[in-house]
């Protein structure tokens, strides 16, 4: 009897994903909204010059976006367009960060410090900076970024979550990354399902 609960739940799960399978469709827009928050989130070092990075997000949307251009501007709800390929040096980077890594993973405190960590490690990535030149008052987030950009050079994580790269007319504001978490919340509930309702003999 649990062998036939176990099929009947599994069957569920396939039926949830592939209704899932169309809202990624949607989700996976071709062409979305993005703004950025007021509040720089923290600052760092580099050469002698602050980075700081705010938050940018997707309108109506939970999934993670970040930014390409360190020397563009910042979008303010702008609608971009999927624009092209994400570079296999980026990819890489990002699969390093969050979310493809929890903040628990990455030995931080919360999702902001994530978020800003991989955005650093990213824009690092794009500009070549040297991240062991990257100092401030937080270690914890400095360790993170020098983490996260030497696995992605090393290519030590793959990817859970797809990502697209996308850009405004407006050729003054950055190009983003969308990281699609929705892929990442579906995994979890498989892994969950199957956990609970794992085959038993008999």
């Amino acid at each position: 009897m649990k062998l036939k609960k176990y099929i009947k739940v599994l069957s569920y799960f396939i039926i949830f994903n592939v209704i899932m399978s169309f809202a990624f469709i949607g989700a996976d827009a071709n062409t979305v909204k993005i703004t950025t928050d007021k509040e720089p989130l923290y600052t760092v070092e580099y050469d002698g010059y602050d980075l700081t990075a705010r938050r940018i997000r997707v309108a109506g949307s939970n999934n993670i976006a970040y930014c390409l251009e360190i020397n563009e501007k910042y979008p303010s709800g702008q609608n971009f367009s999927s624009n092209s390929n994400l570079s296999e040096s980026i990819r890489n980077v990002i699969a390093a960060g969050y979310p493809n890594r929890s903040v628990a993973e990455l030995n931080l405190d919360n999702e902001n410090e994530a978020y800003f960590a991989t955005q650093i490690a990213i824009w690092s990535s794009m500009e070549g900076y040297d991240v062991n030149k990257i100092k401030g008052n937080n270690s914890k987030i400095v360790d993170a970024i020098k983490s996260i950009y030497n696995d992605g050079v090393n290519g030590k994580y793959s990817s859970k979550i797809r990502s697209k790269v996308y850009k405004t007319s407006d050729e003054s504001i950055q190009e983003i990354i969308v990281v699609y978490t929705d892929d990442l919340v579906s995994e979890e509930k498989a892994e969950s399902i199957q956990t609970e309702y794992a085959p038993q003999e008999g």
